[in-house]
């Protein structure tokens, strides 16, 4: 565990975040950014799992939808064209139909996923393209799907998932995908039954070899920083210690160093000591756009002190053309400009309306984290909101702490409190709130803005601007829990323990960041790989 109080010119902590495989872009009709058509592709109908309920279902392109799917052998459309050595839209008697059903978990084989795309490929896989696409791939979601899908659907709040009229024979080709997640597997398949999958069996990768295109990890840069040890959450939740590299090179997880190496400034500081040939991040990682683009997902640790030489006109251009960004508590000076350390830059303009923001306060006890379920400003229900809940239920996340938080919230260590996000912040969507045991209740310490930033979301009819990146700024740490005994640097550093509670909710929005981005307002839809239609 390693944090600290705050006083001014002292070590503080913060953490922010911003994930997603680069690619995505929500519409502004209702669909997850896969499929052409929002209605859907021919039969492209599935139940659904976007409100948490078991995806049952699966359309025979992959198409997104609702209702259910029509049994295979009946009116079901055929599949235009059937893998090679494959047999598809066989005929089961009384209505039944050849299905695969499973569970979806993280690397570590821990924990089960949420809204992870399973399907069957119609063509062999093509390699996902590097860093945040560009050209004609920019903000299109079906860049990471371009091999198509005989069959698609998505996994429930539980992980679990049931695909139906999948081809039949000994070596099906079976796919697991968010955003940049990719893991490939090969499955034998027998007609007219449930193939299920055996529990644990299917896990996105720990490491990628080289040469293997089929499986895929996203690029993650990592800025270190004095006060807390973000870095260490890719290896506890199973991506192996050979993914961490200094700078730009082979792996996937790519350590910078953040904070003033001089110590002389009034911003943070790095970690101590660093990991050995890690670049400086005010020069080496975002001193422009270009440097950011190459990478997925940018997580910037807290320095102990607001974000030393940030550059956020770089970063919005970064999420602007679909980085993802998570940041964490003095981090939030890249959303709200410094507020003490005097340091010459400044926010966007159009990020004014965030949040509500304070120069550092915070608790060094533990508080209890109010999952938000409903939308900013509305009583309607936030649909990833409710599916955090049940899923942190689902994986023992919530009721913890000594003395135990409630029984329906999450406990926090050593909570900041810098932001509130309330109704007049319309960019911005919380995700856990302070609960009245903390000495400011009702902070926010949790949230995400999607961006381009615009005043309001799209209604889902509309042809109007599309989302493209999206940032989250927490102000929970990675290193709050006393059960987390990180020290420096990585990845020798890290303690390579079980997540703790508040980890287990960053692990959740790191796998959303991931995905395609629709607004706050939809659920996720249940599938949408697009149809294989040979040009």
């Amino acid at each position: 565990m390693r944090y600290s109080s705050m006083l001014v010119g002292t070590l503080l902590v913060g953490s922010l975040l911003v994930l997603h495989s680069t690619s995505g872009c929500g519409g502004s009709k209702v669909t997850n950014g896969f499929s052409d058509d929002a209605d859907g592709g021919p039969n492209g109908t599935g139940t659904g799992s976007g409100d948490g309920n078991p995806g049952s279902g699966s359309g025979s392109y992959g198409g997104l939808g609702s209702g259910s799917t029509p049994p295979p052998g009946t009116d079901a459309a055929p599949i235009p064209v059937c893998p090679t050595g494959l047999q598809c839209n066989v005929s089961c008697s009384g209505g039944g139909t050849t299905s695969i059903s499973g569970k979806v978990y993280d690397p570590a084989g821990k924990n089960p996923l949420y809204n992870v795309v399973v399907y069957v490929p119609a063509t062999p896989l093509v390699p996902l393209p590097k860093g945040v696409p560009t050209g004609g791939d920019a903000c299109e979601c079906g860049a990471l799907f371009k091999s198509g899908a005989v069959v698609s659907t998505a996994t429930a709040v539980d992980g679990s998932f049931t695909l139906t009229n999948v081809p039949v024979g000994s070596s099906v080709p079976l796919v697991i995908q968010v955003g940049k997640w990719r893991k490939a597997y090969t499955v034998n398949v027998a007609s007219c039954q449930d193939n299920a999958q055996p529990d644990k069996s299917l896990a996105f990768p720990s490491t990628v070899a080289a040469g293997n295109t089929n499986d895929n990890i996203p690029d993650i840069a990592v800025s270190t920083g004095g006060a807390d040890t973000l870095e260490c959450l890719m290896l506890r939740i199973g991506l192996a210690s050979s993914e961490y590299v200094a700078g730009p090179g082979s792996g996937h997880v790519h350590i910078y160093s953040g904070g003033d190496p001089t110590g002389f400034s009034l911003g943070g500081s790095p970690e101590s000591p660093p990991m050995p040939g890690a670049p400086q991040s005010s020069t080496s990682l975002w001193s422009t756009q270009a440097q950011l683009m190459p990478y997925d997902i940018v997580l910037l640790s807290c320095e102990g002190g607001e974000t030393y030489d940030a550059n956020p006109p770089a970063l919005e251009a970064y999420l602007n053309a679909g980085g993802r960004a998570f940041g964490s508590h003095f981090h939030y000076s890249w959303f709200s400009g410094p507020l003490e350390s005097l340091q010459n830059y400044s926010a966007p303009a159009d990020w004014n309306n965030l949040a509500t923001w304070s120069v550092d306060q915070g608790d060094d006890n533990l508080i209890g984290g109010v999952i938000d379920q409903t939308l900013n400003g509305s009583a309607n229900p936030f649909p990833k909101g409710v599916a955090l809940q049940k899923w942190l239920s689902g994986v023992n996340g919530l009721g913890k702490g000594m003395p135990a938080v409630p029984s329906t919230e999450l406990s926090i260590y050593s909570p900041r409190y810098n932001a509130k996000v309330g109704p007049a912040n319309t960019p911005s969507q919380p995700w856990i709130t302070a609960d009245s045991s903390s000495s400011v209740s009702g902070s926010t310490m949790y949230f995400s803005f999607d961006t381009p930033i615009m005043t309001a979301p799209p209604p889902p009819d509309s042809s109007g601007p599309t989302y493209c990146g999206r940032a989250v700024f927490s102000d929970l740490h990675v290193g709050g829990d006393p059960s987390t005994m990180d020290s420096s640097p990585p990845p020798s550093g890290c303690d390579n323990t079980d997540l703790s509670p508040q980890e287990k909710a960053l692990e959740f929005m790191l796998f959303d960041l991931s995905s395609c981005v629709i607004p706050d307002t939809m659920a996720p839809p249940d599938a949408g790989v697009p149809p294989n239609t040979p040009q």
